[in-house]
Parts: C-alpha cells; structure tokens; sequence
C-alpha cells in the first residue's frame, strides 16, 4: 500500500490460490510472477517460502529490476544461481549488482530480510499490531479454541480481527 500512494503500479503474484482471491478481493491486481517479472521494476518477496524467484524467473526479468526479499525465509530467491551464473559488484552497502547475461540485476541485502538485514526491522507499530493479534490468538486458544481436535488451523478472521 506504501508503494502504491507514492505512485508505483502494485501487482500481487501470490501463488496460494486462497491468499491470491483474498488479494483480489482487497482490490490488487493479481498476476502470474512468471509474465510479471519480465515487466517489472522491483520484485518483492513477502511469501516466507522457499525458492518463490526462481532461475527462470531472473533470467526472464529485464535489465535493471530490483529484487528484494521481506518474507521470513532467505531462500525465496535463487541467489545460488546468481552467484553461479552471473559476476556481481556491491555499488553500494546492501546493494549487490549481478550482470546476467546482457541486463544487471540488483538484489538487495543479498537475498535475506531486507527490512531487518538493511533497514531498521519492523516499524513499532507492526509489533503492536502483531503482538495484539498474539494476543486474541492465545484467547481464542485457550477459549473457543480449546476443543478442537489436534491439528494446524487458520486463526478464525473473527479472532484476529478483535485486536485490529
């Protein structure tokens, strides 16, 4: 949302079908990432999945494209295959330059968590909400949730979002 009121044309290339309807429903344009990286300026991961930018999708982005990760894995991006397949300079603190082929590619904080790796982490604001929904997550835990059968559940939405 940050990057859309400064101007940016925002897509979401989510690979979960439910979280991609959801992104959808919340009036993102939803696209394919393996037509989306030939176009765009900046890729960012937020999945916290492993090997979501993959060899094909680098060698299928344009000259000069920005890819930065802030999810919660290092591995979303292949850098492996950067550093195998392409020479690299750091032009600046954070900032690696990997000339692929004809085009240079620019991956920031070398793949891990660029907002904890090179910024300033989380903002306050994001651990108040996050800790909140910790919070009504325990409740509903040890509530509602109690007699459930074992197992790995969603937080029910009604749950999460009593501590918005």
């Amino acid at each position: 949302a940050s990057a859309k009121a400064f101007g940016a044309q925002v897509q979401v290339a989510e690979l979960d079908p439910a979280r991609a309807l959801q992104a959808k429903y919340d009036g993102w344009p939803v696209v394919d990432l393996s037509e989306a990286v030939k176009t765009a300026d900046v890729i960012a991961t937020a999945t916290g999945a492993y090997g979501v930018v993959s060899a094909a999708h680098l060698e299928n982005m344009k000259d000069g494209t920005f890819i930065l990760n802030v999810g919660h894995v290092a591995q979303e991006i292949d850098v492996p295959y950067l550093k195998q397949n392409a020479s690299h300079s750091e032009p600046m603190p954070y900032v690696n330059a990997y000339q692929l082929g004809d085009k240079t590619l620019f991956l920031l904080a070398d793949g891990s968590m660029f907002n904890l790796t090179a910024g300033y982490g989380d903002s306050l604001n994001a651990f108040d909400v996050t800790l909140a929904v910790m919070a009504a997550g325990i409740g509903h835990i040890v509530g509602e949730g109690a007699s459930a059968e074992k197992g790995l559940y969603l937080l029910p939405e009604h749950a999460w979002m009593s501590a918005l």
